[in-house]
């Protein structure tokens, strides 16, 4: 395993049992939280990750590192509903950063995961000390507490999800319900 250009781990010539051609690249991305852990694997795919507890409490302070577009977002949501949506775009933004670069959280405040989020997409302005590109995101499912975000440099076709209690299912039990995978 080597990282690629901005740290993420790749597996530069994936194990033969994968049987993918040569030149493949196994790419991964990681991310954990109190609550959760997530492992997303592509082929040929740079892809992150960010999942996070939803805060309690009030989210006024919060929102510091977001837009005035996604401020308005959280505020003009019920205030039961407020925090969720609050957790949901920094997923969103801080699995964009990630996947477009090192250090990229420092700019937070002017990436908007909001407006074309129902593209899938969250736009990273170029900046001195940032790349900039394009994160193609997807929010999903991790639990009533819980909100996590993959981003990818392309569009994904499918994300698979799998109930972290089937991990440790002995051998031959299938690792996820009928209808558990969710399509994109």
């Amino acid at each position: 395993m080597v990282p690629d250009g901005f740290g993420r781990p790749v597996f530069a010539e994936p194990p033969p049992a994968i049987g993918w051609p040569p030149g493949a690249r196994l790419c991964l991305g990681i991310a954990a939280d109190p609550a959760r852990q997530l492992l997303a694997v592509t082929r040929d795919l740079p892809v992150a990750l960010s999942v996070h507890t939803v805060p309690h409490g009030p989210v006024g302070q919060l929102l510091l590192p977001f837009t005035e577009l996604e401020r308005r977002h959280v505020q003009d949501a019920p205030v039961g509903h407020r925090a969720r949506r609050l957790a949901q775009l920094w997923t969103r933004k801080e699995a964009s950063l990630r996947l477009t670069g090192p250090g990229g959280l420092a700019i937070a405040d002017e990436i908007d995961a909001l407006s074309e989020a129902r593209d899938g997409k969250v736009v990273i302005p170029a900046s001195l000390a940032h790349p900039g590109g394009i994160a193609y995101v997807r929010d999903l499912p991790a639990g009533p507490q819980t909100v996590a975000c993959a981003a990818t440099a392309a569009p994904a076709p499918q994300v698979r999800i799998w109930r972290p209690d089937c991990l440790d299912a002995p051998a031959g039990t299938p690792s996820a319900p009928p209808g558990t995978p969710q399509p994109g």
